[in-house]
């Protein structure tokens, strides 16, 4: 066969294939389920502090409204032992983690609470959420220190960054722990580390955590250790891996570790040391 013929019995093969193929497009309507909206919850008892939750419902992935639909008419109430504690819809904002809460209670939790916590909700359309909480020992921060990097040679006078580290005790009763760090800018306080550790590299009963070389001289810190529940920590870790997911298309998705029934979201108490440092390099 001449070279002509065969590189034009070659075109004509290649023309064949790619029509054959534009043959085989054609669009295909799915048909998925329908989703189950479910109640969302959000709560956080603090010693000494009124209670307040928030109430919202889950939405499909694919739904284009933006705004997250309110549950105004629910039954929302905590029991501790023989005290009960009603929560009514009120608006309420928390200025320090920027969280918004729709529900409180008007009686504030004792400063010493003991034994088990309970939450039950019910709305109007007969959906119902519980969830069970107690109190953790608080642990405060035996230690909190920085360094600027370089220390030992000539000081650097404007790039010079330093490390914040902290150190505390294991706990006997739940080894999970929160490491929050805030920056305050003029009345705001802006987040710069937000970080969930279980105490397993403890040492001598003790553990320390710290930052990479992040904060410059003179920077107002905000430290906060965290004493959570096991039930806590799974619930972030859950979100974190469920936010990852999302915003990768070729990831599984991946559900949400609730620590309420009937329902997604959390229920839990706070325990908390906070201290404030400014870092200086002298």
């Amino acid at each position: 066969m001449k070279p002509a013929t065969f590189r034009l019995c070659q075109f004509l093969l290649y023309a064949t294939i790619f029509l054959s193929a534009c043959g085989l497009e054609r669009d295909i309507d799915l048909k998925l389920p329908e989703y189950e909206k479910k109640l969302v919850v959000e709560c956080y008892l603090e010693r000494g502090k009124p209670i307040r939750l928030l109430l919202t419902e889950s939405q499909d992935f694919l739904d284009n409204n933006l705004q997250i639909p309110e549950i105004k008419d629910a039954q929302v109430v905590v029991r501790n032992g023989d005290v009960v504690y009603p929560l009514h819809y009120e608006v309420q904002f928390d200025t320090l983690f920027r969280k918004v809460y729709n529900y409180v209670s008007d009686l504030p939790l004792p400063t010493n609470p003991t034994g088990e916590f309970s939450l039950e909700i019910i709305d109007s359309k007969g959906r119902k959420v519980t969830g069970k909480t107690q109190f953790l020992e608080e642990l405060p921060i035996k230690e909190l220190i920085w360094q600027f990097e370089d220390a030992d040679k000539e000081p650097k006078i404007d790039t010079a960054k330093a490390y914040v580290l902290i150190r505390h005790n294991v706990s006997p009763s739940g080894n999970f722990y929160r490491f929050i760090i805030n920056k305050k800018r003029k009345n705001e306080l802006n987040n710069q580390l937000d970080f969930i550790y279980r105490g397993i590299t403890a040492t001598n009963g003790e553990i320390s955590i710290g930052t990479s070389y992040r904060f410059k001289d003179k920077d107002t810190l905000q430290v906060l250790l965290f004493h959570i529940e096991r039930q806590f920590y799974a619930y972030l870790r859950s979100v974190e891996d469920a936010r990852d997911a999302a915003g990768n298309p070729f990831a599984q998705p991946s559900p949400i570790i609730s620590g309420v029934q009937g329902g997604i979201g959390i229920f839990t108490t706070i325990q908390k040391d906070e201290q404030w440092i400014v870092v200086k390099k002298n």
